[in-house]
């Protein structure tokens, strides 16, 4: 046995094939690898013409050479390696070292072939069976980072299956991808029956693609209550455990070697915030990130959406009626409206002919509209897009096809019909809704198209922008983007957008500054700000700051809005469905909630906004020992909700109490657990405020919600 070990871990190696056998967490005192009969090192594959499930498997190859330090070890496969299929001039090295307090996999594969590299598994750790001993270790749950909100399964009870019954594989499977489907590149195994944890990241500055998995053996029994592992007796001699592995897909071309991320594993104390925290520090050493609340859009918890012209061509506002909506806007305590569908074609049409629609008025009916919002205190944004391409144009046949973002075959990757609106044929998403597909701003002739459009709205007096379906497709083949590689070039082409858009734009407006829809880290160097989501925001555990967006877009959304300040999240309402403005007549008694509301979210915003998510009722803020406690009706009921906000510079609390429920209820004997005597201010809608002192008896009317924040 190869042997690695320091204070915190003792790593075990099989020196033939160079296999991780075993894997000792000792502050935790387990073995992570608990059945090494299924342990790995790395898989490649290598797909060739006719056979594109070429994988080579590091388990079936003999270790060439081993260079083993005190505190490292290098295994070294000089190749060629071998499969069924034959040999392969691939050459591999993998590096394990203990630093301080984690574990850390470095990967390099020389290309030899006459073929391109399509995926590099490492470290391929098989046989887990949980964290911690094997009287504890099925109570682990695994939390992964997933875009605007956490995927959280208790894999080793319960693993699940993301894609129902997996074909191609004897087992079930988990697949994440970063950037995409992981807003951050880290899991978290974390058991509460004994409080250990492991963080197992993949770190790097690139922003290139990676894929996260986890595939069971044997398999699972689907249905069966308390979980879907077999019983051991069922097992018997085969063998059982999950394998998790990062695998990069780079299609390294033939005579170049891949060097991978540092795949960083660390035990530890708690369970997956301290994750989030360790991420956090990571990150915050190697990019910028905005400055917490600073924005004004950040800052505008409540905003106004409308669409001016939908894609069929439904007129819903006029250049000439923004002074009336702004004022709408002014009236029921809204500071920002975003004007949508103002181009060309209108919203979610036509894309990117980013030029105002004539229907709609002129570009000094839009400049004079601005200013008038301007004059009455109101900030004003647009809606657009950085990749999404309407096929049906000529515009693209001609040229903008050049751009598309294209799988290995050359063919788009996303076409949708998704976005008719203003027909009952376009809303059934096949008959007549625009099919659209993406382009990349890695292009500069992608970037400077819509550059120069966004730069006009800064010039007529845009205070933003939001930057809708942002950051769909992972991979792009297109062959015009030879300086960069698929697994690359769509994430580096959207910094390269930002930087260069935000560089215009601040050049005429300082303040200028962008919202999107979707989660990725390397944004938060950037904004702040994101659409959707109501709170089970994972990336908000790691960045404080951010805030989703929740949509108001019904007469009697109450629950939906109620759910959004639970969450930190910003208020968009669009009366209905965005159609309509701010004087829409059914939506007056929920305006006139949301306006009372606002008021107190800015009051306390360095809380309840930009504060950190101590606890939640439920989801994954949820603690197991609650900072809460109280009795009465709210105490039993379906329909409460709470939330316990810290202000990250003063640590000063916020509960917020949320009553989903259609008649009052009462917390009584309300208090934190750890501070038992506590002076607070109550706010609530349509009330004064006043001081209250915890424990204390709260009533929180039906569909409402209420503040308690700490006064000192």
């Amino acid at each position: 046995m190869i042997r690695l070990e320091n204070a915190y871990y003792a790593v075990g190696i099989d020196p033939r094939c160079g296999t991780i056998v075993s894997l000792v967490d000792k502050a935790g005192g387990y073995d992570l690898i608990a059945e090494p009969r299924l342990a790995g090192n790395f898989r490649l594959l290598l797909p060739l013409p006719g056979v594109e499930c070429n994988y080579l498997d590091g388990r079936e190859q003999p270790l060439s050479a081993c260079e083993q330090r005190l505190d490292g070890v290098t295994l070294v496969w000089n190749g060629p390696l071998n499969n069924e299929r034959g040999s392969f001039d691939l050459g591999v090295t993998l590096r394990i070292e203990l630093t301080s307090e984690a574990v850390e996999f470095h990967c390099e594969v020389r290309n030899g072939t006459e073929h391109k590299l399509a995926e590099v598994w490492y470290p391929v750790l098989g046989g887990l069976q949980g964290v911690g001993r094997a009287e504890d270790r099925r109570s682990t749950a695994v939390l992964a980072p997933t875009t605007n909100t956490a995927w959280a399964q208790p894999l080793f009870t319960d693993f699940g299956n993301s894609h129902g019954e997996t074909l191609g594989i004897s087992g079930a499977e988990h697949s994440f991808c970063y950037p995409g489907t992981l807003c951050m590149p880290w899991v978290s195994l974390h058991n509460p029956a004994n409080q250990r944890a492991l963080y197992f990241a993949a770190l790097e500055e690139t922003p290139r693609v990676k894929l996260l998995s986890f595939d069971f053996d044997p398999g699972t029994a689907e249905g069966r209550a308390g979980g879907n592992w077999p019983r051991p007796d069922e097992v018997g001699d085969f063998l059982l455990g999950v394998t998790m592995c990062w695998t990069h897909v780079p299609y390294t071309k033939p005579g170049e070697t891949f060097t991978g991320a540092v795949i960083h594993l660390r035990a530890h104390a708690g369970d997956w915030r301290e994750a989030a925290k360790l991420y956090r520090a990571w990150f915050d050493a190697r990019f910028p990130v905005v400055e917490p609340g600073r924005a004004w859009i950040r800052r505008e918890t409540a905003f106004s959406d409308l669409m001016f012209l939908l894609p069929e061509d439904n007129i819903n506002l006029t250049f000439a009626q923004i002074p009336d909506y702004a004022r709408g806007a002014k009236e029921r305590g809204i500071g920002h409206v975003m004007i949508s569908g103002w181009h060309i074609g209108g919203h979610d049409r036509g894309y990117p002919q980013y030029e105002i629609d004539p229907r709609l008025g002129t570009w000094e009916e839009l400049e004079a509209g601005v200013r008038a919002a301007h004059d009455m205190g109101v900030k004003v944004s647009f809606f657009v897009n950085c990749q999404p391409i309407d096929m049906s144009t000529e515009w693209y046949r001609r040229e903008l096809y050049q751009y598309g973002i294209l799988d290995p075959y050359g063919v788009p990757y996303f076409i949708v019909n998704y976005w008719g609106m203003g027909t009952l044929s376009a809303r059934t998403r096949f008959f007549t809704a625009r099919p659209n597909t993406e382009m990349n701003p890695a292009h500069p002739e992608v970037r400077e198209l819509l550059i120069s459009r966004f730069k006009k709205l800064a010039e007529i007096g845009a205070d933003g922008v939001h930057i809708d379906k942002f950051f769909q497709t992972p991979m792009d083949f297109n062959p015009r983007l030879t300086w960069t590689n698929p697994d690359r070039a769509h994430h580096e082409g959207i910094l390269l957008f930002i930087e260069e858009m935000l560089a215009a734009c601040r050049a005429i407006n300082p303040e200028f500054c962008f919202s999107y829809e979707g989660g990725w880290d390397r944004l938060m160097s950037y904004t702040d700000t994101s659409w959707w989501g109501t709170g089970e925001d994972a990336l908000k555990a790691a960045f404080p700051q951010r805030a989703l967006t929740v949509a108001v877009a019904q007469p009697y959304d109450y629950s939906r809005l109620n759910d959004g300040v639970l969450g930190g999240s910003h208020l968009l309402i669009g009366p209905a469905n965005y159609t309509r403005p701010l004087d829409y007549p059914p939506m007056q008694a929920l305006l006139d909630y949301a306006a009372e509301i606002t008021k107190i979210r800015r009051e306390l915003f360095d809380m309840v906004s930009l504060g950190e998510k101590l606890e939640t009722s439920q989801g994954i803020f949820h603690r197991a020992e609650s900072l809460l406690a109280a009795e009465g009706s709210f105490a039993g009921s379906p329909y409460a909700r709470f939330t316990i906000f810290a202000d990250a510079r003063t640590g000063r609390r916020c509960l917020v109490l949320g009553n989903m429920g259609p008649e009052p209820l009462e917390a009584r004997d309300l208090r934190f657990t750890d501070r038992p005597a506590q002076p607070c201010r109550l706010y609530q809608a349509f009330a004064d405020p006043r001081d209250v002192t915890l424990p204390a008896t709260v009533t929180i009317p039906a569909e409402r919600v209420v503040f308690l924040a700490e006064s000192v």
